[in-house]
């Protein structure tokens, strides 16, 4: 059912003087062993933030969701219940802090993968740890606790808006800690959330309205899912980069449209990089043009550089902003402990995060077009340096690559339809409350399922050109047949047309997800 962590696991440090970056958040989630570990600064910042609120509720301030109701009923006063939520144990009856995150339970739609959900637990404690959201400094070791016990809360993937966070499925992991949601088993059955916690030596949590809005009311789960985006994306685009240099080379393309010079007179700096990576692996092994080609490429390999380099640009500046986020305090009110106690605002508005996603995913999916577009020219007779069509070893008997590429053109046709901005398509909601939402989880979601997409038709193409220097070791295809680097799959050739899904899937599976040291 679960998987406790190791103790010799390396642990993974939350706090206010911790930077997290995209790529951390993506291997402590994808290791069911990591541990968590809060620093000195945070254990400052969370009692700081909880002082804050105590001083306001003893002044007699409205907090919301404290001693206000929620969303449009705001207006409500409610008495304040945070004395008394300061232990584990089953929450009581009437308890306001687990009513809080009960009537967000809801949701629909497949349940996130484990991963993501544990990413989503990551990103959120880092948020707490911040410092501005006064949950007792005890919640943050307890819900650690039941992150390091290795259950998976079920969580579906549909539900939230982006606005006042991801309420929807950040109420489900926070069910989990209450023992009142469910869990899902490596078998993929779900089990009763208090049995879970049971098996485990865990405690229900009993939760104060503050700890409840701040286990739910922030940014988590769509931040979880574009750092995703955004790590598988680096990996991708670099991948792109050399399979394309890989055609220039195996086709003894002129260098020209690589030329540094030619970049930097333009000076986008990811052309520049985009460029350099190309024209690394073209040259490698004294790889040299052959005077057969045209002076001028088609544009998805003469224009190239350009293409991967504004995606390169995409994935930078995407970065920037969901590592700010990841990093950042997304919930309301927040406790400043150096001005104001209590400052009531929207910082759980996930635009930033949205928009982010978006231009992404736009960018990925051009990725995509152009990998298709260079798996045709290695599948057209009239561009591929002498091969046979569709790269068959024996033509007409044998079709060679020609499925694969249909699941090519197949996907760059999802992306395209996947690639409609989400963070535009606000619905007013919530009592007219949320009125303006940001969509970041839909947008965010999209974006990482982007990525699947492209490593696919990525992988595809790699094997099309490995199947040519088959070709052209046995004499079926004009050229000579240089080694291919060792990231490259390793198959066997095409001799007779065969199934190529297990390849296909084998090698996206590698090539989206992280190396093992």
């Amino acid at each position: 059912m679960s998987t406790p962590s190791a103790p010799d696991t390396p642990a993974l440090r939350i706090g206010p003087d911790v930077a997290l970056a995209c790529e951390d958040i993506e291997a402590a989630a994808r290791d069911e062993h990591t541990r968590l570990r809060t620093t000195d600064a945070a254990t400052e910042a969370l009692a700081s933030s909880r002082a804050a609120l105590e001083r306001a509720r003893d002044a007699g301030r409205p907090v919301y969701g404290v001693t206000t109701g929620l969303g449009p009923l705001v207006d409500e006063a409610v008495e304040s219940d945070e004395e008394s939520a300061s232990a584990h144990g089953p929450s009581p009856e009437g308890d306001r802090g687990r009513k809080l995150i009960a009537h967000l339970g809801a949701g629909a739609g497949s349940f996130a993968p484990p991963p993501l959900v544990r990413a989503t637990m990551i990103a959120r404690l880092q948020t707490l740890v911040q410092g501005h959201s006064a949950v007792r400094p005890a919640l943050v070791d307890e819900v650690i606790e039941v992150f390091e016990s290795g259950l998976i809360p079920a969580v579906p993937e549909v539900g939230s808006l982006g606005a006042s966070g991801d309420l929807t499925p950040l109420a489900h992991i926070a069910r989990v800690c209450t023992g009142d949601g469910a869990v899902v088993t490596s078998d993929g059955e779900l089990l009763d959330a208090a049995e879970a916690l049971e098996a485990v030596g865990c405690a229900p949590l009993r939760l104060g309205r503050r700890d409840a809005l701040g286990l739910v009311n922030g940014t988590a789960f769509m931040t979880a899912y574009a750092a995703h985006a955004v790590a598988r994306g680096r990996r991708l685009l670099e991948r792109a980069e050399a399979l394309t240099g890989l055609i220039y080379r195996l086709l003894g393309c002129s260098r020209e449209a690589l030329d540094a010079d030619l970049h930097r007179a333009r000076g986008h700096s990811g052309q520049v990089q985009s460029a350099a990576a190309i024209r690394d692996v073209a040259t490698r092994e004294g790889a040299r043009p052959s005077e057969e080609r045209p002076l001028q490429e088609v544009y998805s390999l003469r224009c190239a550089p350009q293409i991967l380099g504004a995606v390169r640009e995409q994935l930078r500046h995407a970065r920037d902003l969901v590592e700010t986020e990841l990093n950042g305090a997304t919930d309301n009110p927040v406790f400043d402990t150096d001005g104001a106690d209590v400052l009531h605002g929207g910082n759980f508005q996930g635009q930033q995060v949205a928009f982010a996603a978006d231009a992404l995913n736009e960018a990925l999916t051009q990725a995509g077009v152009l990998a298709e577009r260079q798996l045709d020219v290695l599948l057209s007779p009239d561009q591929n340096g002498g091969a046979p069509p569709l790269l068959a070893w024996e033509p007409g008997p044998n079709s060679g690559f020609g499925g694969t590429q249909l699941t090519a053109t197949a996907l760059v046709a999802e992306m395209r339809n996947d690639a409609q901005m989400a963070a535009t398509s606000s619905i007013p909601t919530n009592g007219d409350n949320q009125d303006v939402v940001s969509m970041g989880a839909l947008s965010a979601r999209r974006a990482h399922g982007q990525t699947r997409h492209l490593a696919t038709i990525l992988s595809i193409l790699g094997l099309a050109l490995t199947q040519l220097t088959h070709l052209r070791a046995e004499g079926r295809a004009e050229g000579a047949a240089p080694d291919l680097p060792g990231w490259m799959p390793a198959v066997d050739p095409v001799r007779e047309d065969r199934a190529l899904r297990a390849e296909i899937d084998d090698l996206t599976d590698r090539w989206v997800t992280p190396p093992t040291a």
